[in-house]
């Protein structure tokens, strides 16, 4: 008998639906990925503008989320043949965008499933920028939730219709200006992915961890900013949707690291220490021993056959570094607070990496200590930085570093010899820059300057007259002992005048303290109660019905803008004032020393004004450790003199002018100068004696104390020069240390 095998003719794989579910869950691994998947196919679609918006709730399954930007958008072919076709090789056959010539980020064709992450539905509206129609379609995503359907079973509706949304002067947040090669950007193209029936609630936490994704989506440090993020919340119109951008602590730093290296792994580094302007520069070679696969990258003066080349390819990047214990330089920049300045710290804490310009997820981002630098820290506190007191990007190319390949769901880059290279790069880099900022804070510890006591202490000399007469001296030589020991009486009467005068001073600094903590709370009140009710009266405002009632509400718009305007010049009151109050001084802390200039001018701003002063400040940025309060002091004596003396020339011809300058490292220089008559022959050899003064009702102190306070906390001086740049009185100050 014989036995008759059956043959199989072949069957082809017909998936169920709910796989592109499965994949989607897969892939996109967050809600806020999603997003970030979606403003990353805007970016190739030559978009210039994205705008994120929530529109009406922001509540699971009833919300609606749009994405939408002015690119290229899409005809009907294109999105049957490639939209609806998930995994498209579309952008790998196609390895640049076609009018900015970028270099294409979604190269894998699984950005489409962020859309199913989001919400129930999509409506896809698009229209090509050489099309006279646009394109609608309709995306059910709870069709792929059925057990018994086939993904060949699920039709998705598409169709060709005259333009309702890309339409010429459509609302779009801002316009930009087009560029050669460029589309033109009047709102008459681009794709809006409309996602209905959100999957979930949108709170406050969300939306911040989501703007903190968007801004740090594109690198903060790229020269080309030719595409910007906007997010517009319910409450908000496109026209008042905010550009998502870092927040404004990375334009302070108190240190910096910039680096580049070749393929071959030759490097430059370029380290800032910005409260002592000193720059320091190293070059050599990243290399690994050739003895073992296993031996991790090193720093070397030359390349040779001892070593061989890095594996990651070529890269640069650039790190700021914060003490967070002295943060006072961006609070005298911004107002935010302390506590405040400390969140935005966090919100760009971690070293990010970006790929042709766009992050690559999830390096950067909370709690993702790629570097480990927590853990070097803990082994030594003192000299190693934490990942909460830096924030950086290194750049990379899909071309330029081939071996930095993205894992399967495009988060994170696969852990291979290439990655164990990058790391050892930064981590290198980052132990220079702690050598020089350890170096740096042993050499402040060791400038903090002591005074000795005992001003009000007359020596006894009794015993002292009484061997001097043992010698039989002539009577011009007790004469002499005599008159001199009564100037020395007098002389510590003086100081005890003087040191009386302080300790009025001390009362008013304390007086100051009291006025300064009194009005803070009461101040906040009313800026956010008038924030609070501005928002209420202006969202009042658009859903008014008659002319009469949004007559009435605008004006109550505008007295509360007052009010709130009206607010914030208290509070930069307050802020110019607090640092001299009487408060017990600490350490001396970082600040920028053109910053406490125009602080001490914003004292005397109207008085400025009414005097028709023509004044120039310095605008550079000389991070330095100094006391406010003490360089305040003096410059507020040298200013107040000067307004006493422009008085004396014609109104046209009165103008001060304040220089700074770094002649040599460890050294500022700041010189003060007016167009008044300046400093007679005869005085100028007197003005900084104790009570010397020409002014009526002077006290003579003022350039004395001054004097006193340049010479004792900086090491430098206080002296008058014979000529300035007005043709007045000159003064330059000299600080040689905390600087």
């Amino acid at each position: 008998m014989t036995n008759k095998s059956k043959a199989s003719q072949g069957r082809a794989l017909r998936p169920r639906a709910r796989i592109l579910r499965t994949l989607g869950e897969e892939l996109i691994s967050s809600e806020i990925v999603a997003i970030l998947e979606l403003v990353k196919n805007s970016y190739d679609a030559d978009a210039r503008v994205v705008l994120v918006s929530f529109s009406t709730s922001m509540e699971k399954g009833c919300g609606r989320l749009d994405i939408s930007d002015d690119g290229h958008g899409m005809d009907l072919e294109t999105v049957e043949a490639a939209w609806m076709e998930p995994a498209t090789d579309t952008k790998k056959k196609a390895r640049f965008s076609k009018y900015l010539k970028r270099r294409l980020l979604g190269e894998k064709g699984v950005g489409r499933f962020a859309a199913a992450r989001l919400a129930e539905e999509l409506e896809l509206i698009t229209r090509s920028a050489d099309s006279r129609n646009e394109i609608y379609a309709l995306f059910d995503w709870t069709q792929f939730d059925h057990d018994d359907r086939y993904l060949d079973e699920v039709l998705i509706l598409a169709e060709e219709r005259t333009p309702r949304e890309f339409v010429s002067g459509r609302s779009i947040p801002i316009k930009v200006k087009r560029v050669k090669g460029d589309l033109l950007r009047d709102g008459s193209h681009g794709t809006i992915l409309r996602m209905n029936k959100l999957k979930r609630t949108w709170a406050e936490g969300e939306l911040n961890d989501l703007h903190r994704g968007l801004s740090r989506l594109i690198s903060p440090f790229e020269a080309d900013r030719n595409f910007r993020i906007f997010l517009q919340l319910p409450e908000e119109t496109a026209s008042t949707a905010q550009e998502v951008e870092p927040p404004e602590v990375i334009k302070y730093p108190h240190y910096s690291i910039d680096g580049a290296v070749s393929d071959a792994g030759r490097y430059t580094l370029t380290i800032h220490l910005y409260s002592d302007a000193e720059t320091r520069t190293f070059t050599g070679w990243f290399r690994r021993n050739v003895s073992s696969e296993q031996t991790p990258v090193g720093m070397f003066e030359v390349a040779d056959g001892e070593t061989r080349p890095i594996t990651c390819g070529a890269l640069s990047f650039r790190v700021l570094v914060w003490d967070r214990d002295q943060l006072d330089n961006i609070h005298q920049k911004l107002g935010t607070g302390i506590r405040s300045i400390r969140r935005d710290l966090d919100s760009i804490a971690g070293i990010s990496v970006y790929r042709d310009g766009f992050r690559v997820l999830p390096y950067g981002e909370p709690d993702n200590d790629w570097l480990r630098l927590d853990i070097r820290r803990v082994q030594n506190p003192t000299m190693r930085l934490s990942n909460n007191q830096l924030t950086g990007y290194i750049t990379i190319g899909a071309d330029s570093n081939p071996e930095l390949r993205d894992q399967s769901n495009r988060e994170g880059l696969n852990n291979n010899q290439a990655y164990v290279d990058l790391q050892s790069i930064i981590l290198l880099s980052l132990s220079k820059l702690e050598e020089l900022r350890y170096g740096q804070k042993k050499k402040s510890s060791k400038l903090v300057a002591t005074r000795a006591g005992g001003l009000f202490e007359t020596p006894d000399v009794t015993e002292l007259r009484g061997e001097i007469l043992k010698l039989r001296p002539n009577a011009e030589t007790i004469k002499l002992f005599d008159e001199t020991t009564r100037q020395w009486e007098e002389q510590v009467t003086r100081i005890r005048e003087v040191v009386s005068r302080y300790h009025s001073l001390a009362t008013l600094g304390q007086l100051i303290d009291k006025v300064v903590h009194d009005s803070r709370q009461p101040l906040s009140t009313i800026q956010v109660q008038a924030t609070l009710t501005y928002e209420i009266v202006e969202a009042s405002l658009e859903k008014a019905e008659n002319d009469v009632c949004q007559k009435k509400l605008s004006g109550i718009l505008q007295r509360l803008q007052k009010v709130r305007d009206a607010a914030s010049m208290v509070d930069s009151v307050l802020r110019r004032i607090e640092p001299l109050g009487g408060r017990r001084r600490g350490r001396p802390t970082k600040l920028y020393l053109e910053e406490i200039i125009r602080d001490a001018f914003a004292h005397y701003e109207n008085e400025i004004h009414d005097l028709g002063i023509k004044i120039k400040l310095p605008q550079d940025m000389n991070l330095v450790r100094v006391d406010p309060a003490e360089l305040q002091e003096v410059l507020v004596n040298l200013l107040s003199n000067s307004l006493h003396w422009l008085r004396q020339v014609p109104r046209e011809k009165r103008s001060i002018v304040v220089q700074c300058t770094r002649p040599q490292a460890g050294e500022v220089q700041i010189v003060f100068a007016d167009s008044g008559p300046g400093v007679s022959r005869e005085n100028r050899e007197s003005i900084f004696e104790p009570y010397f003064t020409t002014k009526p009702e002077g006290v003579g102190l003022g350039l004395a104390i001054a004097g006193e306070i340049i010479r004792d906390y900086y090491d430098g001086n206080l002296e008058l020069l014979d000529s300035g740049p007005l043709g007045g009185a000159v003064f330059r100050i000299v600080l040689r240390k905390r600087v």
